[in-house]
């Protein structure tokens, strides 16, 4: 008897938002979404130099115009002040003098903050000449050291 009741209120709640489901449609909106294009100028996996640092950098040409640099997936140590360069000349080894690295032409991005992982995106210079560029770095400029980087193509 019990379970004949169960499935009478069963059909009887299934009926009554059936009835509900025509009243909800004639009220639904249409919800447009505009698919945005940007154009991947140049994609690359990061490597460790002097710190272990995994991820990708891809520089990307937005749909308003802007260039951005963007860190994917990236993982790097703790430093203290790390910043993001364009970097002029190819990756410098590990044992790449503070004095050598900074002697190449660069660009600095901006700082990376913490917790040094994750997605980061970095505004590039309106005019920017990125042929001019070998490779992207993450340099400490306290310790003077190159903590990783990608070659861009």
């Amino acid at each position: 008897m019990n379970i004949k009741k169960s499935v009478i209120a069963l059909i009887a709640a299934a009926s009554f938002s059936a009835a509900l489901v025509p009243n909800f449609v004639a009220h639904a909106q249409t919800i447009q979404t505009v698919t945005t294009v940007e154009t991947v100028l140049n994609f690359a996996k990061l490597s460790t130099i002097a710190a272990p640092t995994t991820g990708t950098i891809a520089i990307v040409k937005k749909t308003n115009g802007s260039t951005v640099l963007r860190l994917q997936n990236l993982k790097t140590e703790v430093g203290p002040d790390l910043h993001v360069y364009l970097y002029a000349a190819a990756l410098p080894s590990k044992d790449s003098k503070p004095a050598e690295v900074k002697a190449a032409k660069y660009l600095d991005l901006g700082k990376l903050p913490a917790p040094f992982s994750g997605f980061y995106e970095y505004k590039i210079p309106a005019g920017t000449d990125l042929a001019a560029y070998k490779s992207a770095i993450i340099w400490c400029d306290l310790a003077g050291v190159t903590f990783g980087g990608a070659t861009l193509n």
